[in-house]
């Protein structure tokens, strides 16, 4: 397994990973989207019609709710002569109106958004539901938000989508292990969630509730497997925690039933 920020590329799948098929062109995954500093590559590993599908679920992530973030930390985009110099911002005035102004990129309000959430649900013996349950975490740089949110007004530092969120750590978690362990390595669970099919993120995505997380880590991203035994099923986790270095949450996704028994990490 590739350490926390180790650019790796692992060896072809010839399959889509997420609808099974060999036709056609396959493209690259990358496991961490790209535009989040991703550099664990999977080769010939979606077909055009899955990527077009996780793609879209991505562009949210990574645009209205993280776009900012991602400008600040200058982490890659396939189009850097788009990327833009100046931003929109919105103030919420005490009053409830709204104004709306524009600052150079680079001086809107630092925020890095997540959630709080449960453990999924399967692991808690609860049935499939479509809506999350949790709270919004943020990561702010004070001293700006202060500069901008003068005489009470708030800002709005981002737009936040939580199944949307929840599809993309499922492709993360789906892809992560299907690189790892193969993907005959594990039953899975995660495509219909992935594409679009199911909308039951809650009952597979969920946070992590075996105790609190670092503060802090010294990781862009850190992303590795686990085993869970549930009702007498073993299941293959995959724990996500995206931007470790602000102290943002960690997540547990249900990848599948385990085939054999995990290494766990570390060992």
């Amino acid at each position: 397994m590739a350490g926390p920020d180790q650019p790796v590329t692992y060896k072809a799948v010839g399959t889509c990973i997420y609808g099974g098929t060999s036709d056609g062109p396959l493209t690259r995954e990358h496991i961490v989207p790209l535009g989040l500093g991703g550099n664990w590559v999977l080769p010939e590993a979606s077909c055009r019609n899955c990527s077009r599908i996780t793609g879209e679920v991505e562009r949210f992530c990574l645009r209205p709710m993280l776009g900012p973030f991602r400008i600040r930390l200058r982490l890659p985009t396939r189009r850097p002569k788009d990327r833009p110099s100046i931003l929109p911002i919105e103030f919420i005035r005490t009053d409830g109106l709204k104004e709306h102004a524009t600052v150079p990129a680079q001086d809107f309000p630092g925020a890095c958004l997540g959630f709080r959430w449960p453990a999924p649900g399967l692991l808690r013996g609860q049935p499939p539901v479509d809506d999350f349950e949790g709270e919004l975490v943020t990561r702010l740089i004070e001293k700006e938000v202060r500069a901008h949110a003068t005489d009470g007004r708030k800002v709005k530092v981002g737009t936040i989508n939580m199944l949307l969120f929840g599809r993309m750590l499922a492709k993360i978690a789906h892809s992560y292990a299907a690189a790892n362990l193969g993907i005959a390595g594990f039953k899975p669970l995660l495509p219909d969630l992935i594409l679009g099919k199911s909308m039951a993120a809650p009952w597979l995505v969920g946070g992590d509730a075996s105790g609190p997380v670092p503060d802090t880590e010294p990781y862009l991203h850190h992303v590795y497997l686990q085993n869970c035994l549930t009702a007498g099923i073993e299941y293959v986790l995959v724990a996500i925690r995206l931007f470790c270095f602000v102290g943002m949450p960690r997540y547990h996704v249900v990848v599948g039933e385990a085939q054999s028994r995990l290494e766990r990490p570390g060992t």
